[in-house]
């Protein structure tokens, strides 16, 4: 108990703390970069950007280097989070998600074979959870699971990476022709009321697959508080255990989602493939630590 408040402490009185020794190996950044290519949902403006000043001020020994910008977005683009407001009335805006509601251990599903199969309609299904936990054990308490589709390496093809059909010709908002995949109702629900997770990450742009019209999914996650987050990075390079993510998003007032960092900190022991008691159990309070201080550091 007293670590614990020790180090809420050092975080509440903006105590200031070094970046920590962690091997670059045991950091993944699972976050694009935020750009003019970034990907918007399709109703939404795309992100802009105007340089307003970058240049040297001055000159010789009095002179220095000066950088600005001015920058918009919508708060559903790039890399980003969903907060549970943005499909359930009352629940939390972004600005409200405890920072413990933020870091918890992570799994990866992996459906790229499902999506090889059955196509760019795929959805995660409750027994494709079950077959994981089969492999690997049964999913932990207050997990945050990661969704690899394989989608993600479409990101910087637009066209390709929201699925509209070639030879389509499509408005730049259209929202009818999208086609990727996503999780299903009955797996969110299961995964929400029966493991208990606090965050549902995808390699896609949306936890509903692309044809869905009444966001199911979206509304399952938001009625309990849980988080959602889209357009992930890398999602491939994530083992299926043996993981924390912290989904550092930013604090908007009111926000309904905002952009995120999201990482991913690998266990040493992330390559056994099996569930042991340290993840199944909560983060200890030294592993949150060192991940709130990553973020202070990048």
């Amino acid at each position: 108990m007293q670590i614990k408040l020790s180090i809420v402490a050092l975080f509440s009185t903006g105590w200031q703390v070094g970046c920590l020794p962690l091997h670059s190996q045991t950091v993944l950044d699972l976050t694009h970069a935020m750009g003019e290519s970034a990907i918007t949902w399709p109703s939404n403006d795309p992100f802009t950007v105007t340089k307003v000043f970058r240049d040297r001020v001055g000159e010789g020994e009095g002179g220095f280097w000066y950088e600005s910008r001015d920058f918009s977005q919508a708060e559903h683009s790039g890399t980003h989070l969903d907060a549970p407001a943005h499909f359930a009335e009352g629940k939390w805006r972004v600005d409200q998600i405890p920072v413990s509601s933020l870091v918890g251990p992570g799994v990866k599903v992996d459906m790229t074979v499902k999506v090889r199969q059955d196509g760019l309609d795929s959805l995660l299904q409750l027994e494709d959870l079950e077959s994981w936990e089969n492999q690997y054990g049964l999913i932990p308490n207050g997990a945050v699971v990661i969704v690899h589709t394989g989608h993600g390496r479409l990101y910087h093809n637009r066209t390709a990476y929201l699925g509209y059909p070639e030879n389509l010709e499509v408005a730049d908002k259209d929202t009818e022709n999208l086609h990727f995949p996503g999780v299903g109702e009955e797996a969110a629900r299961w995964l929400v009321q029966e493991r208990g997770i606090i965050g549902l990450g995808i390699d896609t742009p949306s936890t509903d697959f692309g044809q869905s019209r009444e966001f199911p999914t979206h509304q399952v996650l938001g009625a309990s508080n849980v988080w959602g987050a889209e357009n992930l990075a890398r999602t491939d390079q994530l083992p299926p255990i043996g993981f924390k993510v912290l989904a550092m998003v930013q604090k908007l007032e009111g926000g309904s989602g905002g952009p995120a960092r999201v990482i991913a900190l690998l266990d040493s022991g992330a390559g056994d493939m099996t569930l042991n008691s340290g993840l199944a159990g909560s983060a200890t309070y030294f592993s949150i630590f060192a991940a709130l201080a990553l973020v202070y550091c990048f």
